[in-house]
């Protein structure tokens, strides 16, 4: 028998062992794999995110936050657009050593950084990456012969997502600048912006910031934003249930310098109802027939 031709069964036989253990084996090997999958699966994993600070999550807008342990927060205005991080009380503190905000608008990032740069004294910007996220980050100082903070500095970092523009910003007094650039960097690189974000209530002429879809209305709704280009400056507030019977339409009018121009409302109307849930419309209408030009909808739960 040949060398070859003995190599050539020895190695027949090792295939044919292994593939008899294979076979006997497969289901205990099999049933350990299953079980150490559903093992992890089931093991919580440890949270590392923010794990000296404190978290502020704004589902309504989309993201969290990690801010340093001990700072006031507080949510300003509407819908938790705005929202301020800081080492004092807010809003009493009279001179803000340094201040962290969150500002979340209907302005492009353009608009923004355009004024940014117009305002600041020596702005400098660079790219700036949130959460896989690019923007746009603009350092600079207000000018001295500014009514407020005058010689504060300031930092914006400005992003688009989910039909939004994210603005985070720092305001500082000039001695704790360099201490507070660390907070706010730190800040910044912890923002995450969440799965998803409801829809925001923002048509072509209507922009709504209260309330916001998915709110809890009991017995009152209030409507707040701003509009434009609406005949005579009248919008139409319509409630109604979840099988369409109309609760409640009313008129709004807004304030605003000329007529077509960007104006704002803020009012508050009562309602009655047994039905669980129902959608608020605000919109205006042409003048020449009476058709709708924006509308713009929100679901509401009702308590």
């Amino acid at each position: 028998m040949s060398r070859r031709l003995l190599i050539s069964i020895i190695l027949l036989i090792l295939l044919l062992i292994l593939g008899g253990l294979y076979f006997y084996f497969r289901s205990p090997i099999n049933s350990w794999i299953e079980r150490e999958i559903l093992k992890r699966s089931e093991t919580p994993q440890e949270e590392t995110y923010c794990p000296d600070g404190e978290i502020y999550e704004n589902s309504r807008q989309g993201y969290k936050a990690c801010y340093e342990a001990g700072w006031s927060r507080r949510e300003f205005g509407y819908s938790q657009l705005f929202v301020g991080f800081d080492p004092q009380t807010i809003p009493t503190a009279s001179e803000y050593a340094g201040m962290i905000t969150a500002l979340v608008t209907r302005e492009k990032s353009a608009d923004l950084l355009a004024d940014y740069l117009a305002n600041l004294s020596d702005p400098v910007t660079v790219a700036s990456t949130v959460d896989g996220v690019l923007g746009i980050k603009v350092t600079g100082r207000i000018p001295s012969n500014s009514e407020f903070f005058a010689n504060y500095f300031e930092i914006h970092s400005v992003f688009e997502k989910f039909g939004r523009t994210y603005v985070v910003t720092l305001l500082s007094n000039p001695t704790n600048y360099e201490k507070n650039v660390l907070a706010y960097e730190a800040f910044a690189s912890n923002l995450r912006f969440l799965m998803e974000a409801p829809s925001v209530p923002w048509g072509r002429d209507i922009y709504l910031f209260s309330p916001w879809p998915g709110d809890e209305a009991a017995g009152a709704v209030r409507v707040a934003g701003e509009a434009q280009r609406a005949f005579e400056n009248t919008l139409v507030a319509r409630l109604k249930d979840e099988e369409g019977n109309v609760i409640f339409q009313k008129p709004i009018t807004y304030s605003a310098p000329e007529m077509g121009q960007l104006g704002s409302f803020d009012v508050r109307f009562t309602f009655e109802t047994e039905s669980p849930r129902g959608v608020l419309e605000v919109y205006h209408t042409s003048a020449m027939d009476g058709s709708i030009i924006d509308l713009v909808a929100i679901p509401l739960t009702f308590k």
